[in-house]
Formats: structure tokens, C-alpha cells, sequence
């Protein structure tokens, strides 16, 4: 499986990158969000880390809430996991959250065993996904 962490901060990029590479996933790191369509274009993500501010993302011109909406417009379901600073106004709602699905998103400051939970479930997910559609195309044979 495949990690893309979008580390504008450092410490928190390289933490989910080192635990998420203990349990075998394969980490690539960009610094600006809008390297992200380049990188998801050629190469299978199963994952993207982002926990860029908004002060950021006003110098890149574009959100992560917008970026996930051309992927979601492109028909590209990664799940994509975003740190928000405690304390400050929520940059994806619930509800939109929920709209455009496979969004997860952690208050800061972070635990690791909340990281690692994160991460638990995700592979967890991505073998059910596998395995429903191995099975589908068994069906379809």
C-alpha cells in the first residue's frame, strides 16, 4: 500500500510516514498540495497525509478541501487523512466529509495510538475492499 504525506510541518508528516512504514506501506513525501495531482495521476495512492494550514494553503492557491473535490470529480476514492489545530475553526464539516466520503480528520495534538488505529483500520479496509472485489470478479467470469 501506498502513503502520499503532503509534510509541510515536518514532525507530524514524518511520524505518520515512520509509523505507517513499520506496518508495510510504501511513504512518498511532496511539499505542496498542488503536487498532489501529479503524484495521484501516475501512481496508485491509497493514502493522503495532509496537514497543511490555512495560511498554506491561501500561498498554493488551492484548499484540501478543493484538491479532494477534483479527485472526487476525477472519480479518485483515496482516503485522505487531515490534522486540524485544536482550537481552530474545522476546515472539512462532518457533513462535507461525509458528501465526499474516505475523509478522515484528527485534531491536534495527535496520539500515536490514535495514529495507529487510523492506520489499522485503513489497511483493514483496503484488504475488504480487495477481497469484495476479487470476489466480484470471480462472479463475473
Amino acid at each position: 500500500m501506498n502513503a502520499l504525506i503532503v509534510n509541510h510541518h515536518g514532525a507530524l508528516g514524518r511520524l505518520v510516514g515512520q509509523l505507517a512504514s513499520q506496518t508495510g506501506w510504501v511513504i512518498k513525501v511532496t511539499n505542496r498540495i498542488l503536487d498532489l495531482r501529479k503524484i495521484v495521476g501516475e501512481e496508485k495512492i491509497d493514502l493522503i497525509v495532509c496537514d497543511a494550514t490555512a495560511a498554506e494553503e491561501a500561498e498554493e492557491t488551492v484548499t484540501r478541501l478543493e484538491f479532494i473535490r477534483v479527485l472526487r470529480d476525477g472519480n479518485v476514492h483515496t482516503r485522505v487523512l487531515l490534522f486540524e489545530p485544536e482550537g481552530t475553526e474545522v476546515t472539512v464539516d462532518p457533513e462535507t466529509a461525509k458528501v465526499l466520503g474516505g475523509i478522515t480528520v484528527l485534531r491536534k495534538p495527535v496520539g500515536l495510538a490514535e495514529v495507529r488505529k487510523f492506520l489499522a483500520a485503513t489497511v483493514e479496509s483496503i484488504k475488504n475492499k480487495e477481497t469484495q472485489a476479487g470476489r466480484q470478479g470471480q462472479l463475473d467470469l
